[in-house]
């Protein structure tokens, strides 16, 4: 039993767990703004949740690389039990405990990101009706006379 290397994993896996329920955060968050048509705020949290997906994808790096260190490279594909089986008993159940927590929240952030997903689908297809629209009526109807002398007439177009 390596205790500095399984403690660390722990931790690492802790702060993965606070990442994703910032993103899960975020994804409401953001979800709010679209709907409330504020893009500079959804824009910032896209611009978070990048961070945040980058952070993940550190953090997971990083658990490979310790996982591999505490059962050797063979063992990094094995099962849950022999992984586990490296750690004390009181490391393991924190472990169980942390894993619990952790596929509850990828599950949420999982499906936020679908309902997200979803949302995104609409907006795009609902802006394309309306692009459709105006192009279809482009040139069809004459500028008002209020907006005549905004837009004059060129000679010749």
């Amino acid at each position: 039993m390596r205790k500095p290397e399984t403690r660390t994993y722990i931790e690492l896996l802790k702060r993965r767990v606070a990442s994703l329920r910032l993103m899960a955060k975020e994804l409401l968050d953001c979800r709010q703004s679209m709907v409330r048509m504020d893009l500079e705020s959804a824009r910032e949290h896209i611009s978070y949740q990048q961070g945040l997906c980058s952070e993940i994808r550190f953090l997971d790096h990083e658990l490979r690389v310790l996982r591999a260190q505490i059962v050797g490279p063979a063992g990094v594909e094995s099962d849950h039990t022999v992984f586990a089986s490296q750690f004390d008993s009181a490391s393991a159940l924190e472990l169980r405990q942390v894993l619990r927590e952790h596929a509850d929240v990828q599950k949420r952030v999982r499906r936020l990101n679908q309902v997200y997903a979803g949302l995104i689908r609409r907006s795009r297809r609902s802006i394309n009706v309306l692009i459709n629209v105006m192009a279809s009526y482009m040139g069809t109807y004459p500028p008002s006379a209020r907006h005549a002398c905004l837009f004059p007439r060129q000679p010749g177009v």
